[in-house]
């Protein structure tokens, strides 16, 4: 998470915030999906200028934030 950590905190914020809203409904954040290298099947949510790319990992029930980046990068 080097690329959040090198944000400004307003932003940090704003993705804090983010993460505990998806954390409480994923389906609701996935804006569309991806696969991994492992063939993982995970979401992408869009949230301003950012992209939040997530696994909803069921057996652990845990919600995993795989990567966040700009939003214009992975278009």
């Amino acid at each position: 998470m080097q690329f959040v950590g090198g944000l400004k905190k307003r932003d940090r914020d704003f993705l804090a915030a983010q993460f505990e809203s998806i954390q409480m409904y994923p389906a609701d954040y996935a804006d569309y999906q991806t696969v991994d290298e492992v063939g993982r099947s995970l979401d992408v949510h869009i949230a301003g200028r950012f992209a939040i790319t997530f696994w909803d990992d069921v057996a652990d029930r845990h919600l995993k934030i795989m990567e966040v980046t700009w939003a214009d990068d992975i278009i």
